[in-house]
């Protein structure tokens, strides 16, 4: 994600959670159907920040993904060693968690 794409994606979601916030405010004060009213608009607000979080989640993944391979393609060889290398550090530090067990 780009760092304007961050920007506004926490302004975005501070906003819900104001809203959220909000309702929930007007909810303590209310009674009865009106406090339900108030907190079913606080679920729907959480539930866009959340359906808005996990949008611009998937949106990341697949650039970055996409990014990956694009990078792997490109350079093969230098993917293949860096794998190796992080396989190697990987069986050495379970070889030292399985010695200190």
């Amino acid at each position: 994600m780009t760092p304007a794409t961050l920007k506004t994606l926490s302004r975005d979601l501070h906003d819900l959670a104001d809203e959220a916030t909000d309702h929930l405010k007007e909810a303590a004060r209310a009674t009865g159907s009106d406090a339900s009213d108030a907190i079913a608009r606080s679920t729907r607000a959480i539930s866009r920040a959340a359906d808005r979080l996990r949008d611009e989640a998937e949106t990341s993944a697949a650039t970055t993904r996409a990014q990956v391979s694009e990078t792997v393609r490109a350079y093969p060889v230098s993917t293949s060693v860096v794998v190796g290398a992080i396989a190697a550090l990987l069986a050495t530090f379970a070889l030292v968690r399985l010695s200190q067990s």
